[in-house]
């Protein structure tokens, strides 16, 4: 339906530059840490309507380009849409499946300076919407952006000098054992209730860097909505016991950024005996180190690129 519209918005950015006082803040080149305010007007309102989103950013230099510079802006958030789909009143909507969705936000942009902290801005950007399979329908919404803007801020940072690394703590690069215990729930018919899906990882972490980590592990995973996704896919179910576990191995990466680390796994299925779903899945998602033994996560399990479940889990850390 974007196709045919010619959808438009605006945003609205308040960010704190960081001073290089963390550690990790050189590392990344100083970026700003901010919050954005977004309204989308998609030009369809029977269907599509219109929204509002919140996410939470990291901004940060790429390469000097002439006077101006090459940025990128990642982050997350929430979106409030007006309409979403419903089976009898807007069933055209197969794009969002509830009011309240979560966002994937990037944006590249070239920045000029006009003034010392006045600077205009060519952007392109990217924006993801889905609920994750929280509900259906949930095909997402993928939007490509133009745009200009305007920024004012505070004069440019001044990095520490070379070698000055006070707060940094010793790296720990011992190979280190990890358990994690997560569930969701989703939906698999566009008319249906929420199924429990529950998820143990054992796995093996690496620190090789202050800002980055790798993994290699093995997940088993208990879904209860085997039965609807036979019914979905339009296959027969099987004679006798329905198996509802599965199994896999996968490999991963964390980004860190203090205590918050940006994840990614990549595995691929050992055991399936429905053969439902691809043979390979991914895991995106955010992890907090809440103590030395203990952090929460919230991960994106997809196949394809398609959304399966969102895992609330907690790691398990020795």
């Amino acid at each position: 339906m974007l196709n045919y519209s010619h959808l438009h918005g605006v945003e609205l950015y308040a960010n704190k530059q960081t001073s290089g006082r963390r550690f990790w803040e050189p590392k990344y080149k100083l970026p700003s840490i901010g919050f954005a305010l977004a309204y989308f007007n998609y030009m369809v309102p029977q269907e599509l309507g219109k929204s509002v989103a919140v996410t939470s950013y990291l901004d940060g230099p790429i390469t000097k380009i002439g006077k101006g510079s090459l940025r990128y802006n990642l982050g997350t958030g929430l979106v409030y849409s007006t309409m979403y789909y419903n089976s009898t009143s807007n069933e055209n909507n197969k794009a969002i499946g509830s009011p309240l969705t979560f966002s994937l936000r990037g944006n590249l942009r070239y920045e000029y300076p006009v003034h010392d902290r006045l600077f205009l801005n060519v952007i392109f950007g990217f924006r993801h919407f889905s609920n994750g399979s929280l509900n259906q329908s949930n095909n997402g919404m993928n939007m490509p952006l133009l745009g200009l803007g305007v920024r004012y801020g505070s004069k440019p940072p001044v990095a520490p000098a070379a070698g000055q690394d006070p707060t940094a703590p010793e790296l720990d690069k011992r190979v280190r054992m990890n358990i994690r215990l997560a569930a969701g729930v989703k939906e698999v018919l566009r008319d249906d209730f929420k199924h429990q899906v529950y998820m143990m990882s054992a796995f093996a972490s690496k620190r090789v860097t202050h800002t980055n980590s790798f993994l290699l592990g093995a997940d088993a995973i208990h879904d209860t909505a085997i039965g609807e996704e036979y019914l979905n896919k339009g296959v027969n179910y099987p004679e006798g016991y329905l198996d509802k576990r599965t199994a896999g191995i996968f490999v991963g990466h964390e980004l860190h950024v203090g205590n918050l680390a940006a994840v990614f796994h990549f595995g691929r299925y050992i055991y399936q005996p429905h053969h439902l779903f691809p043979d390979y899945y991914q895991r995106y998602g955010l992890k907090y180190q809440l103590f030395e033994h203990l952090s929460a996560s919230a991960l994106l399990m997809a196949h394809d690129g398609h959304a399966n479940v969102i895992e609330w889990g907690l790691g398990f850390h020795l």
